[in-house]
């Protein structure tokens, strides 16, 4: 499979760092270059044509009298003090009367290549005295221009410099301003990612195009988060339904067997629990009399009674009919349990008022200690078979007959 190579932030600025600095630097010497040696060619051509002037007058004399010596002086002067490679002058016949060349000096090579590309025509001048005598021609010299544009060069070089440490200067506080704006979103994407924290949201953004994602990401997270919400709410109500009694509210038979079962894998809880099983002794004729729905209404009645005489740490359940079971913990005394069974039998003393009738009802109840049991499944049928006898008891609740 093709894996996609990526790079960096900060490759991606120094990337475009260098390539901004190459096209700058290209076309920075290509512009300053180009000007300067336009520039330079025209300064040039312009002083000779001052200077071809000036000397055709100086030497005009040393040619009338034929003075060798001071013509070789005067051309001499000039091609040591100008920027003048040659000078030939001839007499009216073409001979050559005289010539000086300069010295060589450090450009020797590249001063040639220019001299030939730039300045390979000489300038030409007549020398006059009331008539033509002579004439004058004078072949420019590059150095002053290879001069000019090695200053130029270390000029570019300097800049460069310059510009290479502001851009990295800006390129890195750029960068840093960047990873700044990013961090935040980084960081709380991280913990909505890890910790499920949909109710955060993303903070305001000083760069534009990020804030117009911090407000996209926003509205999706206030979107996500409603939905978490509906969904946490239909999770508890579903859970809250599959372990408890629609009727009473009571946890059902399936969340009953649960508990039964964490008492028995607690030492502490088995030596100290105790199992009831309480049955209505008249749900079936009460059913009959007043109707189903005065049924429900004592189920519900004996389910708010009951709760009431029950501590926080005990548990009581609808096993299903008008059955109910109730789990008592942290019994360290008989006597503890025997008040609490009195005040649960007690529960039944006050009819219930049910539309216009006074609803008398009772229930038997059957208790089972599991610290005396094996399995949940033994404290169950005892305190199952101590309900049976406790309806042919007149107190109407019996404790096991196992020890």
């Amino acid at each position: 499979m093709y894996k996609q190579s990526s790079t960096s932030l900060r490759g991606l600025f120094r990337k475009s760092q260098l390539i901004t600095l190459f096209v700058m630097f290209s076309i920075c010497s290509l512009t300053f270059v180009s000007i300067s040696i336009f520039t330079m060619k025209t300064y040039v051509t312009q002083n000779l044509n001052l200077l071809g002037n000036t000397l055709s007058e100086r030497i005009q004399p040393a040619i009338v009298f034929k003075d060798d010596t001071t013509l070789k002086q005067i051309l001499n002067e000039y091609t040591q003090e100008h920027s003048i490679r040659t000078i030939y002058v001839f007499d009216n016949n073409n001979n050559l009367i005289a010539n000086s060349t300069e010295n060589p000096n450090h450009f020797s090579s590249a001063q040639r290549l220019f001299d030939h590309w730039f300045l390979s025509q000489p300038a030409t001048f007549n020398i006059y005295h009331q008539q033509k005598i002579g004439k004058l021609q004078i072949y420019g010299s590059s150095e002053k221009i290879l001069q000019f544009l090695l200053t130029i060069l270390v000029g570019i070089f300097i800049s460069l410099v310059a510009m290479l440490i502001t851009l990295w200067l800006s390129t890195k506080m750029t960068y840093r301003f960047i990873m700044q704006a990013i961090y935040p979103l980084t960081q709380i994407a991280q913990l909505v990612s890890e910790q499920k924290a949909y109710n955060l949201r993303f903070p305001n953004n000083k760069i534009k195009e990020f804030q117009k994602i911090n407000n996209v990401f926003n509205e999706l997270l206030s979107e996500i988060q409603i939905w978490h919400t509906h969904l946490q709410k239909e999770n508890t109500q579903l859970s809250f339904q599959a372990k408890h009694d629609p009727l009473t509210k009571l946890p059902n038979r399936s969340y009953f067997y649960q508990q039964l079962l964490a008492i028995f894998e607690d030492i502490d809880d088995r030596n100290h629990s105790a199992l009831l099983f309480l049955d209505n002794n008249n749900f079936k004729m009460i059913n009959d009399e007043y109707g189903h729905l005065a049924g429900d209404a004592v189920l519900i009645e004996m389910a708010k009674r009951i709760q009431m005489c029950l501590r926080h740490e005990d548990f009581i359940a609808r096993l299903g009919g008008d059955e109910f079971a109730i789990i008592i913990r942290s019994i360290q005394e008989k006597q503890h349990l025997f008040k609490v069974i009195e005040k649960i039998m007690a529960t039944s003393q006050a009819p219930l008022r049910f539309k216009d009738n006074m609803i008398d009802f009772s229930f038997s109840m059957g208790i089972a200690f599991s610290a005396y049991s094996s399995s949940p499944e033994d404290l169950i049928t005892q305190a199952d078979q101590a309900m049976y006898r406790a309806k042919n008891s007149s107190k109407h609740w019996a404790i096991s007959q196992k020890p």
